[in-house]
């Protein structure tokens, strides 16, 4: 009998205990997918929700407004720097190089000594003459007073005649080789070769130097006969050189040739320089990059090349009206240079997105960035002035 009272007591304390935890595990298995919900809902969210739209949630943008431009189709062509003229100083006579007084990189002028030749047989060829055109001219003196006299025939008068041009002759001759032996400048410019040294031996017609009129400096481009049609002489270019990539310098189109050249198809064209910037030493030879514009649209509305998104209906802008979105088609033209003309859709003025379209939808609110920090600094100036006290 003491068992069998026992016994119920152990059978009810067991399922006592079982009805007491179900409560507290039921408890645990609601909250968990509960926190889980939440969590996936803060993390993940929507595409509306890191839109612009769905969650009411402001997005910040950057904008640009839409201006008017000059937009033309440009061309970069390079081109060594050259002298607008060469001049090549030859030889006029044979001989042997006594003296050479330039070198390279030497400014000259008209007449400046060059260099300078043996020319001493000349001079005694020349002094020979100025005996025989001594002699020459007696000779035709004493002629004319025999003449008067009627003593010798006029056939002997005009024999002495002749004698003392031919001496004359010589003269100017012997003269004239003797200025050959002394080389002189034919033009200012800086000597760009020297192509003899002392003790050379030279003969008529050879090279000896070669200068440069650097007053003008000239780019020379080949442009295809497709693009040559939109230039004209005159026109302002921009030229950037190698050594001063940062430096432009001013040049205008000097001169289109007129033919093209039968295998390339392309045309010259002279771009002359203008005066260089300060610091910027421009020399021969330098490389140079000429940028031409070409059909060049002038005062047309223009915006950003990333501002224009495309759709199925065509291309679009997304405008900022009091901080909400607005899509808008528009119709393109000319794009050139990270610039889009817009013929269509937009004012002058109008504020267009420019930081992309990926997650932007129209009507969502949306935050011009740099605005905030504006109005930031505005508050903190009127605080310490004392306007943002009233």
């Amino acid at each position: 009998m003491p068992i069998a009272r026992s016994a119920p007591v152990h059978v009810q304390q067991g399922p006592r205990r079982g009805v007491d935890l179900i409560p507290v595990a039921l408890l645990i298995l609601v909250a968990l997918p509960g926190c889980s919900s939440s969590d996936a809902g803060t993390t993940n969210g929507s595409p509306g929700g890191r839109g612009s739209g769905a969650t009411g949630r402001t997005v910040a943008v950057a904008v640009a407004p839409v201006e008017r431009r000059t937009l033309a189709r440009s061309v970069v062509l390079s081109a060594p720097v050259e002298p607008l003229r060469r001049i090549g100083v030859n030889s006029q006579s044979t001989g042997t190089v006594l003296e050479v007084a330039v070198q390279e990189g030497d400014r000259v002028r008209t007449g400046d000594l060059m260099a300078r030749l043996d020319t001493r047989e000349v001079e005694a060829q020349l002094e020979r003459a100025r005996a025989t055109l001594a002699n020459a001219e007696t000779a035709f003196r004493r002629a004319s007073e025999m003449r008067s006299s009627q003593i010798i025939t006029e056939a002997e008068f005009e024999q002495a005649r002749a004698a003392f041009g031919t001496a004359k002759s010589d003269v100017t001759l012997w003269e004239t080789r003797l200025g050959f032996g002394h080389v002189r400048a034919p033009g200012a410019g800086v000597v760009t070769a020297k192509l003899i040294e002392s003790g050379s031996a030279v003969s008529t017609n050879q090279r000896l130097f070669e200068l440069a009129d650097e007053s003008v400096l000239v780019v020379r481009v080949q442009v295809s006969e497709l693009d040559v049609v939109h230039l004209a002489g005159g026109t302002k270019v921009t030229v950037t050189l190698d050594a001063y990539p940062d430096r432009p310098i001013a040049g205008r189109i000097r001169r289109i040739f007129p033919s093209a050249d039968p295998q390339s198809r392309l045309v010259p064209v002279e771009v002359a320089l203008g005066p260089a910037p300060a610091g910027v030493q421009v020399r021969p030879g330098f490389l140079a990059r000429v940028r031409l514009d070409l059909d060049a649209i002038a005062d047309v509305l223009a915006v950003p090349a990333q501002a224009v998104g495309s759709a199925a209906e065509g291309p679009f802008v997304y405008a900022v009206a009091s901080d909400t979105l607005e899509r808008r088609l528009v119709q393109t033209g000319v794009t050139t240079d990270g610039w889009v003309q817009l013929l269509g859709g937009v004012a002058e003025g109008d504020a267009v997105v420019v930081s992309g379209h990926t997650n932007l939808r129209p009507g969502g609110r949306v935050r011009v960035a740099g605005r905030d920090t504006a109005q930031q600094n505005s508050v903190k100036t009127d605080s310490v002035t004392g306007a943002g006290s009233q």
